[in-house]
This record gives structure tokens, sequence and C-alpha cells, in this order.
């Protein structure tokens, strides 16, 4: 009987947090100068590790999982299109600029075996609220993905199309 509860508490423990909603007062504010709060160089060739945050122009983000294929998407999504599969992100995201949504800073999927790739995001989430500096954000991006570049290995979430700010999907 102690175990059932246990888990029943676990469950709706689990519950709560991805419920609490997008955004957390969180000790580490500013993606760029927070004191304790580490931003980890990175590049699209050498990104950091799942948990790590990066940052570059403002922008910040912390891989927390990804799902390389993500077949379970298209239940929320629909299919993906032909030649494509879904790849999806769970990330939490800082900004130092007022003003700023999810969409506005939606993070972009890069592809080491092809640096010509960079996948467009899918909010999972129906809204885009207005993300305040100082607050950590939880989003769930999903990407297609060409078939031939769908390898955990090869890609990586970058805060935008340039070269810095990147994170590996998996490590």
């Amino acid at each position: 009987m102690r175990s059932r509860s246990t888990a029943v508490l676990s469950l709706f423990a689990a519950a709560g947090l991805l419920l609490a909603g997008c955004a957390s007062n969180a000790p580490a504010a500013a993606p760029g100068g927070t004191p304790g709060v580490t931003v980890v160089a990175s590049s699209i060739t050498e990104p950091a590790s799942v948990g790590e945050r990066v940052g570059a122009d403002g922008n910040a983000l912390e891989v927390w999982s990804g799902i390389v294929p993500d077949e379970a998407a298209a239940g929320a999504l629909g299919a993906p299109e032909a030649g494509t599969q879904w790849v999806t992100a769970n990330v939490a995201q800082w900004v130092e600029d007022d003003d700023l949504t999810g969409a506005d800073v939606a993070p972009v999927l890069r592809s080491t075996a092809d640096e010509s790739f960079q996948g467009v995001a899918v909010p999972q989430q129906n809204v885009d609220v207005v993300m305040k500096p100082g607050k950590s954000y939880t989003y769930v991006w999903s990407y297609q993905v060409p078939v031939e570049l769908v390898d955990a290995d090869a890609l990586v979430l970058c805060v935008g199309p340039g070269d810095e700010g990147c994170s590996s999907l998996i490590k």
C-alpha cells in the first residue's frame, strides 16, 4: 500500500512540474552575466552537453532532453512531410530583452552532418507567452528533419542560426 501511495504522489509531483507552466523564478536570471551561472562556450561543431546552459546574443537555453526521432509528435502536430521525421527537444530558455515571446527566440535545430540544414521550431504548446528577463521558460519544440539527417549524434540545438550557443540533444 505504501509503494502505491509513493508512486501516486511521485506521479502527481511530476505532473505538477509539467503543469507548473511556462515561467518560474530561476536563481539564474540573465543568460550572460548572472553570478553563479555558467554559460558554456559552444558551437555547432563543439556543442555543449545536455543540461549545460548555452547562449548568444542575449538568449540562452538548456536542453533537458531530446527525442530523436519522435514518432509520438505526430499525435500532437500531425504527420511530418514526406521524407522527414519529427525530432523534439525539451528546453529551458532565458532572455535578456523585454517583450520577446517564445516564438521570437525559438531555437534552431542544426546538423553537423549538413551545416546548411536549419530546422524550424514548431511549438507543442498552444500559448505564446511574453517572456520576462530573469525567468526560466520551459518549451517543447519539434522539428521536421530530413530522414537522412535524423542522427542523434549529429543534431544540435542552437539559440539562433549562428554558429554559437549550441547544445547536443543526447549527451
